[in-house]
């Protein structure tokens, strides 16, 4: 029994030893494990972060570029409405001068429209007495 109790002891230290051996390598494989999923998620973390502030600044620019495009579209739009407000105050001026020199001519014209009309009323009369026998 003697023997059978060292062989034992042997034994149990022995199992001992492979599982104290066991854990150590579970362990530091935990360990390992453990820290390339923190640096994983580190990684991940810092690209989400950097993706984000790209992210951000690009929406920024193409703001701006928006802004600047619709004001400069603007300014066009507006320098256009000023020349045909000036166009169309040159245009409204010429007809104002037209219509000024046709009310002026016609003003000019009805007196001598008046005094042909009775110039041709006459000569009607005239005729007319004349082929009624009375001239």
């Amino acid at each position: 029994m003697l023997g059978g109790n060292i062989l034992d002891n042997i034994m149990d230290k022995l199992a001992e030893k492979i599982s104290a051996q066991d854990m150590i390598k579970a362990n530091t494989q935990a360990e390992v494990e453990s820290a390339i999923s923190e640096s994983v998620e580190a990684v991940s973390r810092k690209m989400e972060e950097s993706f984000n502030k790209k992210f951000d600044e690009n929406s920024t620019k193409t703001h701006d570029v928006g802004v600047q495009t619709y004001r400069n579209i603007q300014a066009v739009l507006n320098k256009q409405e000023e020349k045909h407000q000036e166009e169309y105050k040159e245009i409204q001026k010429r007809f104002e001068e037209v219509q000024v020199a046709v009310e002026t001519k016609n003003t000019a014209l009805l007196p001598l429209l008046i005094v042909t009309l009775l110039v041709a009323g006459a000569d009607l009369v005239i005729n007319i007495l004349k082929i009624i026998g009375i001239l």
